[in-house]
Parts: C-alpha cells; structure tokens; sequence
C-alpha cells in the first residue's frame, strides 16, 4: 500500500486498488452509472447529447471510451481516433492493427534483449 496524493482532488489517500481516492472513486462510479442509465433510456445518443443531458462533460465521457468502459455506436465513427493512426475507433486507445504492432514490438524487444546477452554472465550493476 502506497500513500500518494488524488490527482483529482488533490487529497491524500492510501492507494489500494484505484489510483484515485475512494470518494473520488465513488463519484465516478455515480457518473458512470447515470450515463449508462441515459445511453439505456436513449440508445443512438450522440456525445454531444449525452453531455448535455447528463451534464457530464464530454473529456469524461471520451475517458470512459479510452477505458474500455463505454463503446461509442457505429453513427458516432470519427469522434474517437487511434492515437498512433488517427483512424476512427469505438473503444480504447488504439486500433486493433496499431494495438496488434505495439503488442509484437514489446514482444520483439524483449527477444533482442534476451539474445543479446545470452552468450555471457554478467552482474546485475553491469546490465544497467
């Protein structure tokens, strides 16, 4: 358990699960909740109007779509983007094709990294 300051309220709070302080947390789970409600009630919303009728601003809604927890429908295309391609997306951060290149990167890494020391010991100060 890490103590560390909310970087929404600014309040110090020891980390458990969340990044975020448990009434920070508890708040964001309300909004979560109401624009899920709104989206039920009203299926084909746009942003712009889930905004406006919840009252949650549109950089919150677009942080629940970059989490994976709200998926934009296919009419709304082109308001979120890739942030390695810039092409239209409906959840999350990436692509599919943007999140398959950087998974076989790190993956790539990793093997160079391991082959180019297995021909020698060496102390752990000497790999830094």
């Amino acid at each position: 358990m890490e103590a560390r300051n909310c970087p929404r309220c600014n309040k110090l709070f020891t980390m458990i699960r969340s990044p975020i302080c448990p009434n920070c947390e508890k708040a964001e789970e309300e909004t979560f909740e109401k624009l899920k409600e709104y989206i039920g009630d009203n299926p084909g919303c746009n942003m712009a109007q889930l905004s406006t009728e919840t009252g949650v601003p549109v950089k919150i809604i677009t942080g629940f779509i970059r989490d994976g927890r709200l998926e934009i429908s296919k009419g709304m295309v082109g308001e979120i983007v890739c942030d390695r391609c810039k092409t239209p997306i409906i959840r999350g951060r990436y692509c599919e094709s943007c999140a398959l290149a950087a998974q076989r990167e790190v993956v790539d890494l990793f093997k160079k990294d391991k082959t180019k020391n297995a021909d020698r010991m060496f102390t752990a100060r000497e790999k830094k």
